[in-house]
């Protein structure tokens, strides 16, 4: 993933900025970052593979708060795992991204974020994420996914302590979407996910990730 830096005088140094993952919200490739844009700023982004395009407009509401429309074309994929595949789907949802906590010398910037909270249910998830800068080069992040994050490697709910709402995720029948699904944010299993970027040059950043997304809608 190449990402260009604004400023020659950051040269070497990597930015302040998130860049915008395949989502098109602030992240690495696919997972999140808690980074956020500048406010204000208005960002399209278009990103393929396999059997998926996702065509994201993203806005940066607040200096800590955006929120991104997305409208996808998807082949051969199921509104949820108990539905059959099906061979074409447009597919509409809506992500917002909340930044808590700036970063400090020490302590990371802190986010949380909801995906297709308003939509079919494809995309729907959950997390909080962390990100800290190491040195002028380096940045790590890591995080907690619930949803499509919660499936790699998951394990029980830590949030279970709440309440036995929590240890389970429903299976919403989403598929006209235009609802708000309150019921499964934050329920079911929980995965860690992760990643790093490096400033190799001041045109060039390299991305690496772990994903715990299983692709539960896809995988035949």
């Amino acid at each position: 993933l190449l990402t260009s830096v604004s400023s020659p005088a950051e040269a070497q140094e990597i930015g302040r900025e998130a860049g915008l993952n395949t989502y098109g919200y602030p992240g690495l490739i696919d997972m999140p970052t808690a980074r956020s844009r500048e406010d204000a700023e208005l960002a399209f982004t278009i990103s393929h593979f396999r059997n998926q395009t996702r065509n994201t407009l993203t806005f940066q509401l607040t200096p800590r708060l955006s929120g991104s429309f997305r409208y996808s074309n998807l082949y051969d994929v199921r509104r949820n795992v108990n539905q059959p595949f099906r061979d074409f789907i447009f597919d509409r949802s809506f992500s917002l991204h909340y930044r808590l906590f700036d970063e400090r010398s020490n302590r990371p910037a802190v986010a949380i974020g909801l995906n297709d909270f308003f939509g079919t249910g494809i995309y729907s998830s959950e997390y909080v994420v962390a990100s800290k800068t190491v040195g002028p080069r380096l940045r790590i992040t890591g995080g907690i996914g619930w949803g499509r994050l919660g499936g790699h490697n998951g394990f029980d709910n830590p949030l279970s302590f709440l309440g036995d709402r929590f240890e389970t995720r429903p299976v919403l029948d989403t598929a006209q979407g235009g609802q708000v699904e309150t019921e499964n944010w934050f329920r079911g299993d929980a995965a860690f996910f992760g990643g790093v970027e490096y400033q190799a040059t001041d045109r060039l950043r390299l991305i690496a990730e772990y994903s715990s997304d299983t692709y539960p809608n896809e995988d035949g």
